[in-house]
């Protein structure tokens, strides 16, 4: 028997070896019997297909990349704070030194040109009788208490009229002090008595003449005061004070039963 001889195998379309670049077959349009005689495929790609979305922790990498080389926007701000933070420091400080001087321009004014009043007493009184012209001296001993405690008052030169209702007894200047300092100054003054004329107040003759009734009498004295701050000396102030003083007699030694000081600076 002859052997019959097979058909030849026709030959697989070319469009079964034809795919995308991503393993997607592309299907022909027509037919191999039908395609035209240059082989032509049509293809259809969808524009809007997302292949790949680069995973989150990227961007982080990409970030932390920029910051560690400098550059980026990161990189920018975080360089611009330390800088904010030195200018607001500065202007705080310029701040505060400004209200600290503000604060001590202050203090100084108040302690040097407004310093506080002395207190003034009266310590002892001391009559004597003159006889050529006729007349009594009196000699004060005062005490003057400073009550501030950063600033010494240094007395300088003044004056004083001891009084009766008004009419004048004696006066003279006031002496320096025995000892300047912030606590305590102790100085004496003696006041020439008016010369007896007959003009004398009745009940002066009588104390003069040992009689012991109560006396009224006024002692007004006006002195200058410096303020010092240990050895820086400021101006000069004038101090006044007035001392009621009621006395028993006006012996030598005489008695003082009550006596008020007020003091106060005049500019």
């Amino acid at each position: 028997m002859a052997a019959r001889a097979l058909p030849p195998a026709s030959p697989e379309p070319a469009s079964s070896a034809v795919s995308t670049a991503f393993g997607s077959p592309l299907e022909p349009v027509a037919a191999a019997a039908t395609a035209p005689a240059h082989d032509t495929y049509v293809v259809h790609v969808q524009k809007d297909q997302i292949y790949r979305v680069p995973p989150p922790e990227n961007a982080y990498l990409a970030e932390r990349y920029r910051n560690a080389r400098g550059g980026g926007g990161g990189g920018a701000k975080k360089q611009e704070g330390p800088a904010c933070s030195l200018c607001v420091a500065r202007t705080l400080g310029a701040l505060l030194a400004t209200a600290l001087l503000l604060g001590a321009a202050v203090a100084i004014s108040l302690v040097v040109l407004r310093p506080g009043v002395p207190s003034f007493s009266v310590d002892r009184l001391t009559v004597r009788k003159e006889s050529r012209p006729p007349r009594a001296d009196y000699d004060f001993f005062l005490t003057a208490v400073n009550p501030n405690k950063m600033t010494a008052l240094w007395y300088r030169s003044g004056s004083a009229v001891l009084l009766h209702k008004g009419r004048t007894l004696a006066k003279g200047d006031v002496g320096l002090p025995a000892e300047g300092g912030e606590d305590a100054t102790d100085f004496s003054m003696l006041l020439r008595g008016v010369p007896h004329d007959g003009h004398t107040p009745r009940a002066v003759d009588k104390a003069l003449g040992g009689s012991r009734e109560h006396l009224a009498l006024q002692l007004a004295v006006e002195v200058t005061v410096q303020v010092h701050v240990g050895a820086l000396g400021f101006g000069q102030r004038r101090l006044v004070v007035r001392c009621e003083i009621g006395a028993v007699g006006l012996s030598k030694d005489v008695h003082i039963s009550s006596q008020n000081c007020r003091s106060s600076f005049v500019n």
